[in-house]
């Protein structure tokens, strides 16, 4: 018994074995007789499928159809019938009622029908509960008086009063059934009828399915014919080519033999780039390892192709390590907003981007550019990006930014430090009367004079600490007009602004701007000072905000009184280290236009018609 079921496994093996092999056997092996096979499968499958969908959607269409077609002439029965329906005395018997209504109506539906072969047509009363009558009348006058059954659909349609159509057998055979009732002055009196035979529907949807099956086999036929006649034209000219590329792996210039069609085209291409690529490879590498920018490509999936020199020196990997990678797996922080992804997946080309890029344990300031990687033909094939490392400079700019910042807390300090004394004066001399015996309510009076005066230094203190902070470019949603009011309060503190009226004119329905709070007031401080020192004794500084005419931009208005701007300077004004003050620093605009710059704005300086200057920022609104 073991023996003859090792056997049977045996040999079970072995059939598998022979089914494999045969497989094996028939499996074309060359890329000619695969993509043939591909190519007749494709089309096969494809073309029966859309047999199929077409086959399926006709039949739906055409039962759409007859329903359409029952049901119009179903409602164009009730309508040409008119108020025949209900007109037989109802004294007479139940027989003789229907006679009389069915020779009445008769010829109306058999006139009906008469144009519709295959269509029978008819009236069911209600109240007498037969049916009246039932076109053509040759076939279907034997039903004339007999009353439906108690399930037939046709009650439902007389209790609901609403159309139905139902299939399967009824009265006349197996039919397709559109049934609507008739209803006179809220009374259904009926219903009316119209239906055709499901066999005659059947041979119209066999006769579609033919044609289909027709169409198909020719569609297959014509396929696999041109398809076997433009695969061994095809393939020679694959051959041809293959064996060219195969010679240009070491000889870059042998050229391969022309060919027709627009197979030569990529002959002539391989051809030019064989020979672009002798004369240009060595140069483009030596590009590409000179520069001091990086450049990183990546493929259409975001996986690095190349890296240069410097590229490699920033983010710690070698071309060997990155090559296949994605491009975010070079990045230390995964949250990383990419300029080359953005470009790769929305089309998007960026700039000359300032941007933090971590990679290599630190964190790198970087100007970038990127864009879509296109070959000879303008197709895209990936997207490239160039960066430059200005984390230096951007050091550098930052020390100038807060040596003008400490320069424009020099110009305060004096008017501080009365601010501070001031309120120092006022609480000292109410501590003193504390001391003193004083009734309840003056010591209660006094120690709020002195928590309004401590509130007041703090206020002072507060604010000129918030502005010596350094920038750390921290955008939030912020209150322009809020801003004005905190600067405000140091400003009134500086030398000479005790002589100048300040007059606001704030815009309040302004929304709030993504800004970084520290550097827009370090840029309304700067214009400030300058419109209090361009003043001469007294005078009068405006401050406004609001929007621009076009609705695009925020606008801040400051208007001095004082001697307005000598226009031969022209824009050397924003030159950094131009001042026309004995004593200025020249970074004051420049900084301030910078920092406006880079929240997307600008500031212009104009003279006022009516004398004076005015500086005016103007920062995106949305």
């Amino acid at each position: 018994m073991g023996g003859g079921t090792r056997a049977g496994v045996v040999s079970g093996q072995g059939r598998t074995r022979m089914k494999l092999q045969w497989l094996r056997r028939i499996y074309p092996e060359t890329f000619h007789a695969k993509m043939l096979m591909l190519t007749i499968a494709t089309v096969c499958l494809s073309t029966l499928c859309i047999a199929f969908f077409v086959e399926r959607q006709g039949i739906e269409l055409l039962m759409q159809e007859k329903e359409g077609k029952l049901f119009s002439v179903a409602a164009l029965l009730d309508q040409e019938l008119g108020d025949a329906f209900d007109e037989a005395d109802a004294a007479l018997p139940a027989a003789e009622q229907i006679r009389r209504l069915h020779e009445r109506l008769s010829p109306r539906v058999e006139a009906l029908v008469r144009h519709l072969p295959g269509v029978g047509a008819g009236y069911y009363n209600r109240a007498l509960d037969a049916i009246v009558v039932y076109a053509p009348d040759r076939e279907n006058g034997r039903t004339v008086g007999t009353p439906i059954a108690s399930d037939h659909p046709g009650r439902r349609v007389m209790e609901s009063a609403a159309a139905e159509v139902w299939k399967g057998p009824q009265v006349r055979g197996d039919i397709m059934n559109a049934m609507v009732p008739v209803v006179r002055e809220g009374r259904v009196l009926g219903y009316v009828w119209a239906n055709e035979l499901v066999s005659d529907i059947d041979r119209q949807t066999m006769m579609m399915d033919k044609n289909i099956i027709l169409i198909s086999l020719l569609c297959i036929s014509v396929s696999v014919f041109l398809t076997l006649l433009i695969s061994n034209r095809l393939q020679n000219d694959i051959t041809i080519i293959k064996q060219g590329v195969q010679g240009l792996s070491t000889d870059l210039h042998r050229n391969i033999q022309p060919l027709k069609g627009e197979m030569n085209e990529i002959v002539d291409g391989v051809n030019h780039l064989a020979s672009a690529l002798s004369e240009a490879k060595s140069m483009t590498e030596m590009i590409l390892d000179s520069i001091v920018d990086s450049v990183i490509t990546v493929n259409m999936h975001g996986e690095i192709t190349m890296m240069n020199p410097a590229a490699q020196k920033i983010t710690g990997w070698t071309l060997a390590e990155a090559a296949g990678k994605p491009y975010h797996s070079i990045v230390d922080d995964e949250h990383f907003q990419s300029p080359l992804l953005d470009t790769l997946r929305h089309g998007r080309d960026h700039v000359g981007v300032e941007l933090d890029f971590p990679a290599a344990g630190k964190v790198f300031k970087v100007v970038s550019s990127a864009s879509h990687l296109k070959n000879k033909h303008g197709e895209i094939i990936g997207a490239v990006v160039v960066f430059k490392d200005i984390t230096a400079q951007k050091e550098m700019q930052n020390i100038a930014e807060q040596s003008q910042r400490l320069a424009a807390i020099g110009e305060l300090m004096a008017g501080v430090a009365h601010e501070i004394r001031n309120p120092l004066t006022a609480v000292r001399g109410f501590v003193q009367c504390l001391r003193d015996d004083v009734s309840p309510a003056e010591k209660e009076e006094f120690i709020a004079i002195i928590l309004q005066g401590v509130d007041s230094i703090n206020l002072v203190i507060q604010q000129l600490l918030d502005f010596s902070k350094p920038a750390k470019n921290f955008f939030v949603l912020s209150d322009v007009n809020e801003l004005i009011r905190e600067t405000l309060i140091l400003v009134k503190s500086s030398p000479g602004a005790a002589q100048v009226d300040f007059d606001t004119r704030l815009d309040a329905g302004l929304a709030d701007l993504y800004l970084d709070r520290n550097l827009i007031k370090q840029v309304l401080l700067n214009l400030l000072i300058n419109a209090i020192q361009a003043i001469d004794g007294q005078g009068r500084v405006t401050i406004e905000s609001g929007l621009s005419a076009d609705g695009r931009y925020q606008c801040v208005r400051i208007r001095d009184t004082g001697g307005g701007i000598d226009v031969e300077l022209g824009d050397k004004i924003f030159a950094p280290f131009f001042t026309t003050k004995p004593a200025g620093t020249g970074l004051g605009l420049a900084v301030a236009q910078k920092i406006v710059a880079s929240h997307g704005g600008r500031i212009v300086l104009e003279n006022h018609p009516g004398g004076g200057a005015v500086a005016t920022i103007h920062l995106p609104a949305a």
